[in-house]
């Protein structure tokens, strides 16, 4: 690719999405229903067989807002991430509804993203190895006691072989190089603002991604490792479409291949990404 045409390709591509980006973070609440009050969830998470789960996350996931977790075939981002204190113990406000529960400690020490091996994970399930459905009430306090079966993640749990449905692909930069340490996320929303639904693992040196998903189509964008919010200058931006998010589609057992990305620098700081797929 020449010089110009590149220089006019990242241009048309700034401009033309100017519009469509906003703040986006990892995990939020959704917005809050005018005068309505929250509930309040308490409870204390241990390692099995172990002392607390300090230096944790509790994970909340709307029930409403999307399908239920399975570590072993996606992880989906959750809707209320919140730490707890050096006894494992946690209050958590939440509005109210139903909830998925679990939690996480990660041994990298950051906040976001898919657990690894070797991280301590908790997910709460019923008899019959489904998530369980906690119900949040407007002004009253959820106990959920202490719970002590936060286990350390084994290999191969969330390995490609136990992949059935996800969408793959190839983050390169504008040279064509691979691009290492890029995440893909998934929105449910062309304006690809806000919380994703899901998170692919970051790329290696090759630029290769997976990211697992259930049916359905989606809308794709590409950040560093894990960012949240706005990009920051030099960091890497993208989105799966030519000039404005392409939906990306995908059915149960499917694995949708060849759904790469071309990535820019970021020029400055603000709300704003996005590139052509790669060619």
């Amino acid at each position: 690719m020449s010089l110009r045409r590149k220089s006019r390709l990242i241009l048309f591509t700034l401009v033309a999405i100017v519009f469509l980006f906003g703040t986006s973070s990892f995990a939020g609440e959704l917005p809050a229903v005018k005068n309505q009050k929250k509930g309040t969830v308490i409870g204390r998470i241990m390692i099995k067989d172990g002392g607390p789960l300090s230096g944790g996350q509790v994970l909340f996931y709307r029930v409403s807002a999307g399908p239920p977790p399975a570590s072993e075939k996606y992880d989906r981002t959750p809707d209320v991430v919140r730490d707890m204190d050096a006894d494992g113990r946690f209050r958590v406000e939440l509005q109210p509804g139903k909830y998925y529960f679990g939690a996480v400690k990660r041994l990298s020490g950051e906040r976001i993203g898919n657990p690894q091996e070797g991280d301590y994970v908790y997910r709460s399930v019923d008899e019959k190895g489904k998530p369980k459905e906690y119900v949040v009430e407007e002004g009253k306090i959820l106990d959920l006691g202490t719970i002590s079966e936060a286990v350390p993640l084994k290999a191969g749990r969330l390995s490609k072989n136990s992949v059935t449905t996800a969408i793959e692909g190839v983050v390169v930069d504008m040279d064509g190089n691979p691009v290492q340490n890029a995440v893909v996320v998934a929105f449910l929303s062309p304006t690809v603002g806000g919380k994703p639904i899901f998170v692919s693992d970051a790329t290696g040196e090759d630029g290769k991604y997976l990211l697992r998903v259930t049916e359905g189509t989606y809308y794709l964008r590409v950040r560093n490792q894990f960012a949240s919010g706005p990009p920051e200058p030099g960091q890497i931006v993208g989105f799966y479409g030519e000039g404005s998010p392409a939906p990306v589609s995908v059915k149960d057992g499917e694995i949708k291949k060849g759904i790469g990305f071309k990535v820019i620098l970021f020029p400055g700081r603000g709300p704003l990404s996005g590139t052509p797929p790669a060619r």
